[in-house]
């Protein structure tokens, strides 16, 4: 796995050889450093800068893939002409585009029931937040005593066992989260599909667009394979002894504003 801005020049070169780029991110963890609560993660203002920078140029199309919802991307990174991608891409915003994944609304009653359960289940345990997005649970324990931390997953488990087992529900893992989520078959990996194809189609179809996604998380994984598999690139945030499918890394969100910074000059 290279580092990406020890090959810089390689890269440069792919960036100068195609006629437009889809720059994608995640965002906790990517573009902002891991905190225990997640109000607190709070993009950084030359970051934001660089960002909306992006977002004007026009070889560019810039947006943000995450886990958070919709409603808290738009507040915590409002950046004129950003496509927002919630909800592991299962609600997508954006210039031309207004999408929510149908199943995954009509498991917004069940997201519900499990919501209240956990609520009470682990309303003892310090340090936990249940946050409700809408769409999907994310069970945070980052705070919690690590003696306590097997008990959240346990409590999750049991608490959303009895919809996985019936196909209404799956759950993911994520560093120190656990995800509740509708059982559709959609991920990070086909959001960026979709977005790409609405972005080819919003331009000249005969112009190359290469994908480029930046991700710290397991749930990135999948947005890595369908960025690579479409020869695009993709980048890993974190220690570069972690297992990814990435092609490139980078060691920190600090680097990622970096890597915009010489973006910019480029475009």
């Amino acid at each position: 796995m290279a580092h990406l801005l020890n090959i810089w020049p390689s890269v440069r070169a792919s960036l100068l050889n195609t006629d437009r780029i889809l720059l994608l991110f995640d965002y906790d963890g990517t573009l902002t450093p891991i905190v225990a609560r997640p109000e607190d993660a709070l993009l950084p203002e030359e970051t934001r800068q660089r960002l909306a920078s992006l977002a004007l140029q026009p070889r560019c199309i810039a947006g943000i893939v995450s886990g958070r919802s919709i409603a808290d991307l738009s507040v915590l990174a409002d950046v004129p002409g950003l496509i927002h991608a919630g909800n592991h891409g299962m609600e997508i915003r954006g210039p031309g585009m207004n999408f929510i994944h149908p199943g995954a609304v009509a498991a917004r009653d069940t997201l519900d029931r499990v919501r209240n359960t956990l609520a009470d289940a682990l309303a003892h345990v310090p340090g936990v937040i249940v946050e409700h997005k809408g769409l999907t649970l994310t069970v945070h324990f980052r705070a919690t005593p690590q003696p306590l931390a097997a008990e959240v997953g346990d409590v999750v488990t049991a608490t959303a066992g009895p919809y996985v087992e019936s196909g209404q529900l799956r759950l993911t893992r994520g560093k120190m989260v656990v995800e509740v989520r509708p059982a559709i078959q959609w991920d990070k990996g086909k959001a960026i599909k979709k977005i790409h194809r609405h972005s080819r189609e919003g331009g000249n179809l005969e112009d190359s667009l290469l994908p480029v996604y930046f991700g710290d998380d397991r749930t990135d994984e999948d947005g890595f394979r369908m960025v690579q598999k479409m020869g695009g690139i993709a980048v890993f945030v974190g220690d570069s002894r972690q297992g990814t499918v990435a092609l490139h890394q980078l060691d920190s969100p600090g680097e990622v504003s970096e890597t915009m910074r010489l973006l910019l000059e480029e475009l």
